[in-house]
Parts: structure tokens; sequence; C-alpha cells
């Protein structure tokens, strides 16, 4: 049931920088945030949490240390703002996580006690997340906009990822090189075996599972879908023309000589830019949310005293 516990604390994006503490022992501090404190016990308790190790290294626990600064940073700026949550949005919010996780009320205080943490803890913990988290939309998502100016650009800039291609199923059948130049003869006559045993009708399949060297070999050798820039030039190549059914000839290959069957080809076709529009636009939106947040946290730190004791 722990996994019902982690993904209900990590489903929020503010994940990591504060967890309700069951035990705050005020032994030192390790930073100063304007007139507020972040102490060891504290650092230590969420490291571990996040870690799974009693003593993770200085380094790790300094990365979590400057996300606790930034977090009590935002509850700061929420509070001037005068961002409030109230009791309902945060049972609403619970219920959404408990959905989405499928698990119950009772489950999760649970594992709440189990991990040390009570309900009303984590209930506060929660309200907070919910803070931050309009306090993100007010400064930072809803600061950021996308013009269809910039769409069209990013599409032109990046046509090859939205052009058409054409992908085969193939079946294959491998003899692997010889080591011994006497060995040549023999892979001669197997392969003028193998296509007289086609031309008999001998389905291809049956023939992969016989004479193929491949891992494919117990599947009838099949390959399954792959697409053309996938396969080899000598493939690529000898594809073209071919018919549902049809085979290439013997083609030396890395892997040894081959034998390949089209099973069947299909193409899909450029994908226009109204059909990619709102693709794009989460793509731009999300490095825009990004490059503003980082801006934003930047601007927060330096108007703010911070001083770290780690």
């Amino acid at each position: 049931m722990y996994k019902i516990l982690r993904f209900l604390i990590i489903f929020l994006f503010f994940l990591s920088y504060t967890l309700p503490l069951s035990a705050k022992v005020i032994d030192r501090i390790v930073a100063i945030v304007n007139d507020d404190v972040i102490t060891l016990s504290e650092l230590n308790e969420i490291t571990k949490y996040l870690t799974h190790h009693d003593n993770p290294p200085l380094e790790v626990k300094r990365k979590v240390l400057e996300e606790l600064i930034n977090s009590r940073l935002a509850l700061q700026e929420a509070e001037k703002l005068g961002i409030q949550v109230d009791e309902k949005e945060i049972d609403m919010a619970i219920k959404g996580l408990l959905a989405q996780s499928g698990a119950t009320l009772e489950e999760l205080k649970r594992d709440l006690e189990k991990n040390g943490i009570s309900f009303k803890e984590y209930k506060q913990w929660l309200k907070e997340q919910i803070v931050k988290s309009k306090l993100l939309a007010l400064e930072v998502q809803g600061k950021v906009t996308v013009t269809d100016e910039e769409i069209k650009k990013y599409y032109e800039a990046h046509k090859d990822k939205y052009k058409g291609y054409t992908e085969y199923h193939l079946r294959h059948i491998l003899l692997l090189k010889p080591q011994d130049a006497g060995e040549i003869e023999r892979i001669k006559e197997m392969q003028k075996k193998i296509l007289q045993l086609l031309k008999e009708g001998v389905p291809f399949c049956e023939l992969a599972k016989q004479y193929s060297q491949a891992p494919t070999a117990q599947d009838g050798g099949d390959l399954g879908w792959l697409k053309e820039k996938e396969l080899a030039p000598e493939i690529k190549t000898a594809l073209k023309g071919l018919k549902p059914g049809e085979i290439t000839p013997w083609l030396d290959t890395d892997p040894g000589y081959q034998l390949i069957q089209l099973v069947e080809a299909r193409s899909t076709p450029d994908k226009p830019l109204a059909e990619v529009k709102d693709q794009i636009y989460k793509i731009l939106y999300q490095k825009k949310v990004e490059q503003r947040y980082k801006h934003w946290l930047e601007q927060l730190r330096k108007k703010a005293y911070i001083k770290i004791l780690l």
C-alpha cells in the first residue's frame, strides 16, 4: 500500500518541496528564508523520504535544501498576495487523488500512519501544495501566451517530425555467415533449397521456423512493423516494388544472409499544421512556463534574505 501513498504525493506539481513532519525536533537551523527557518530535522526527513537512505551524500541534501527554500519563498509570496485555500478545496483534491490511485480514504490514512504522518498533517501539506499551484497559475501560467505565428514557425522548423512515412510488416529467414570459407558452398546450397521449397508452396513462416538462425525463428521469422527509416539501405532498396507476399532475393547484410518477405505495407501521410497545432501549442506553452518559472523564482530569490548554514 506504500505505492498508493507515494502516488498521492508525487501527483502534485510541487512534489518534494515540503512534506508534513511528524516529529519536528529543532536541533539546528540549516537555512534562514526571510523570517522563516528550515531545520536539520526537516531536511533529513524529506531527504530520507525521497532517497530512501538514512545518510545520503551532502550534495543531495543541498539540492533538497534548495527546493525547500524555493517552497518557503513560494508560500511566503502566496501569503503576501492573499492566496487562500478552503476546506472544501482540500477535500475535493483528496477525492480526486484517491480516484486516480484507486485507493480508499481508509487505505490512505493507514499508509500515512505507517509513515508517521497524521491525516491532519497530510491535509496541511496538501493545502500548501494547492496554495503553491494557485500561485504558479497566477504568477507564471497565467502570464504565458503562445501565438499562431510562433506555432507556425515551430512547425516549419520541425517539418521532418511531421512528415509522412511508410512502414512494412516483414518476415525474414537469416542464415549466419560461415566462419570457415569451406562452408560457403553449404550456405549457397541451403539458400537454393529454401527458394525451391518456396516455389513448391511451402509457407515462408514454416521455412523460417525450420531454417532461420535468428531469434525470430520460433515466430515464423516475424519482424513486426518497421518504419522505412529503420531499415538497412540494402533491405529498403530490395523492398521497392514488392507486393504483399513477395520476397526479396537473398541479401548480404551485417547479421548474415537474409531472405525478406513483405507481409504488408502501409503509408502515413504528412501531418498538416491544423492537425498538430494543439500539440505544438502544448510544447511551446510548457517550454515558456518552465522559462518563466525559472525567471520568476530567480527574481523571488533576489528580493529575499536567504542564508544557508548547511
